[in-house]
């Protein structure tokens, strides 16, 4: 598998991910529209870090000659306002999302700022457009607003404190979305405005190259920092640089992966030609006449001309030789479930999103009741491979 066929495949394990259970590493704390809301766990650094810039240095340097207690209790104050501010930046591309008829599926804030998950992309550079403006907007607004409260004198001193650093910080939140690299929101905006005249793949190549230069730039420019002995900025800079460039080519590469499997259903990718392992043998008898000829990770089980399940090598292999010689397949195998099994008309995307979670790696295509083929990672990535050098 090429690295970019690897990061195509993480991309469809993060759009799969989004679904209403558990999440690693993450904490549900609410729901919108339906759409479950979490807080990653690295978030937490976040209010941290933040309490102790502002009780230690930013509110000291104006009032000195206050104790320290009132400077954490204003500092805890901001922090928790900064969170409710990321988050109703997701909810404003959620909102026009909904609007557009897209299905959200879930909003996650972290330490390196907040997702607004979907079913599927927009459709057209419009909608794109109006999509990406829809956060930086909300933070505007949220600037506006503070910017306001901070000239009132009814929310008292400490008040007007939070307000002022609210005010910057959301604006500084909006500056820093609407520069011009995907995927952030001003990635985003320069790509709707690119789809709308030369398609969504050629804009997202554009988008996705500017976003990997300012990923090299920003973590060049933590390297010089390091050498002028500002480690924490340099960290900063690099860290954030390595994940905006990893993040850039994930999504080129999911949207790249979207556009040559549009329209395609698993029978156009599926494998006709399928090496299956009767149910009842012993686990035994499988390495010299199945797992060393064929070479497969996991293989079809069948019983007469039906399927029954998928059995995987590593399965086998994780079992003594005495065990293997009294167990049969069907004892170990992963019997037909949702999970393992999909339809030959089924849309092929679909099918790849369900592959990507799946440990298996593989699908049973069932027909029927029948074994129809069988659908891998592999098998869809030839697919591909052979339409973009036919079409050259």
């Amino acid at each position: 598998m090429t690295p970019g066929e690897a990061s195509e495949i993480r991309g469809l394990e993060r759009e799969g991910a989004g679904s209403d259970g558990a999440k690693l590493g993450m904490l549900r704390i609410a729901s919108f529209f339906g759409a479950p809301i979490y807080v990653h766990v690295s978030w937490v650094v976040i209010p941290a870090l933040l309490s102790w810039a502002l009780s230690a240095g930013y509110l000291p340097a104006l009032h000195l000659e206050r104790p320290l207690t009132p400077y954490w209790a204003v500092a805890c104050a901001a922090s928790g306002l900064a969170l409710f501010s990321e988050l109703l930046h997701e909810m404003g591309h959620a909102v026009v999302a909904l609007k557009h008829g897209l299905t959200v599926r879930s909003i996650t804030l972290s330490l390196f700022g907040g997702v607004t998950q979907m079913e599927k992309d927009p459709e057209e550079g419009w909608t794109e457009l109006k999509l990406a403006a829809a956060g930086p907007v909300v933070s505007l607004a949220l600037a506006s607003l503070f910017y306001l409260a901070a000239a009132t004198p009814l929310l008292g001193e400490a008040g007007r404190l939070v307000a002022s650093y609210m005010a910057y910080t959301s604006f500084g939140l909006a500056v820093l979305n609407v520069l011009p690299a995907f995927p952030l929101d001003g990635g985003r905006l320069l790509r709707a405005l690119l789809w709308i005249h030369i398609g969504k793949l050629r804009a997202t190549r554009i988008t996705s190259v500017t976003g990997a230069l300012l990923a090299v730039g920003l973590s060049s420019f933590g390297f010089f920092r390091l050498l002028a002995g500002d480690r924490v900025t340099a960290m900063c800079c690099i860290v954030v640089g390595w994940l905006l460039k990893d993040a850039a080519a994930t999504a080129y590469g999911r949207v790249r992966l979207h556009e040559a499997l549009r329209g395609l259903a698993v029978r156009d990718a599926m494998l006709t030609e399928v090496a299956t392992i009767p149910a009842h043998l012993a686990l035994s008898e499988l390495a010299p006449e199945h797992f060393l000829r064929g070479g497969y990770s996991s293989y079809p089980v069948v019983r007469g001309e039906g399927a029954v399940g998928l059995l995987s090598v590593r399965a086998v292999v994780a079992l003594s030789a005495e065990e293997r010689e009294r167990t049969s397949v069907q004892a170990v195998m992963t019997p037909l479930g949702e999970h393992v099994v999909v339809g030959p008309g089924e849309p092929l995307l679909g099918a790849m999103a369900r592959m990507a979670r799946s440990e298996l790696g593989r699908l049973l295509v069932v027909e029927d009741g029948r074994l129809a083929g069988l659908l891998s990672m592999s098998s869809v990535f030839r697919q591909i491979r052979v339409r973009e050098a036919l079409s050259s």
